[in-house]
């Protein structure tokens, strides 16, 4: 059975305030103990198949539309791995049901599912905007339970996804972009992604989250967004050294053929969904095979992108 079937499961979840907080409760179990368990970066050690999934921004289609290519069988045997890249939510017209499917899905494989925070969740620390998600919630239940939902959402879902994801020799996955802040004096991945000190552990996740690349030599500049920096050519090369990694694999921008490369193709940029407001017509996602040695070459080629 595909994936896919979970989408009517949220769907009923959602249509009853009173089971949303309920699952909310479930939910949050199972992150706490993905984060107990694999921490806020998550390492992983098994090189095999894994479906990186860029920003979802609440269009139910094109998430099935993936959902529909695995099974559950492929899950439950171990055979391949799903990571999705954040922002779940805001600007789509059923981001509480994409948040709710994938919740759903990884409470039953929460040794297969891992699910990265985007900036769009990360609103403890800069609000995005447009950030309609509370709106959509205050529509579907009231003033009341709207805002109810959306802090337990907050306080109990958001704050426990995990912020990035890394395999050595293989890949980083994070939502964003990789710190400027950080670069060249973090001693681990741990202390580059989440700062060394207390004080700079918001400003580094703030890049985490916010971060785009540049073709540019120079190490970074302040990013138009608002919020972050944009970080160049040098950043990315010191972090595939240092951290032994061949491939950035991230979200958060908008490309019109659903991805694109920068930096040598050692930064792929993944984009899920197609439509308003970003008017692409293409979306993408990776899946990724380590065991053939020839991984690299092949994501150039584009033969492990796929197209929606």
């Amino acid at each position: 059975m595909s994936l896919a079937s979970y989408i009517s499961k949220a769907e009923e979840v959602s249509s009853n305030v009173q089971a949303v907080r309920r699952a909310i409760e479930t939910y949050s179990e199972v992150l706490r103990e993905s984060l107990r368990k694999y921490g806020e970066i998550v390492n992983l050690r098994t090189y095999g198949r894994y479906v990186f999934v860029g920003d979802i921004h609440g269009s139910l289609n094109d998430l099935k539309e993936i959902l529909e290519r695995y099974s559950r069988e492929q899950l439950a045997r171990g055979e391949v791995a799903l990571l999705f890249l954040g922002d779940y939510i805001d600007r789509g017209e059923h981001q509480l049901e994409v948040l709710l499917t994938l919740l759903e899905i990884k409470v039953d494989y929460p040794e297969s599912v891992f699910l990265l925070l985007g900036n769009h969740e990360g609103v403890n620390m800069i609000e995005p905007s447009p950030h309609d998600f509370p709106d959509e919630l205050i529509a579907r239940y009231l003033l009341r339970d709207g805002l109810e939902v959306y802090r337990h959402i907050v306080e109990e879902v958001f704050a426990y996804l995990h912020v990035a994801a890394y395999l050595r020799d293989s890949f980083l996955a994070v939502h964003g972009g990789l710190p400027v802040s950080s670069y060249r004096k973090a001693q681990s991945i741990r202390e580059y992604l989440l700062g060394a000190e207390d004080h700079v552990v918001k400003e580094t996740l703030i890049e985490v989250l916010w971060n785009d690349p540049i073709e540019s030599n120079e190490e970074g500049r302040p990013s138009p967004r608002g919020a972050g920096m944009l970080f160049g050519r040098p950043v990315t090369e010191w972090v595939t050294k240092t951290l032994n990694v061949k491939l950035v694999i991230r979200g958060h921008e908008p490309c019109i053929y659903g991805y694109k490369f920068n930096h040598g193709f050692r930064v792929l940029t993944l984009f899920s969904r197609r439509g308003p407001p970003y008017f692409n017509p293409k979306a993408a996602y990776l899946d990724l095979d380590l065991s053939d040695k020839n991984w690299p070459k092949y994501v150039r080629e584009t033969k492990y992108i796929h197209l929606l």
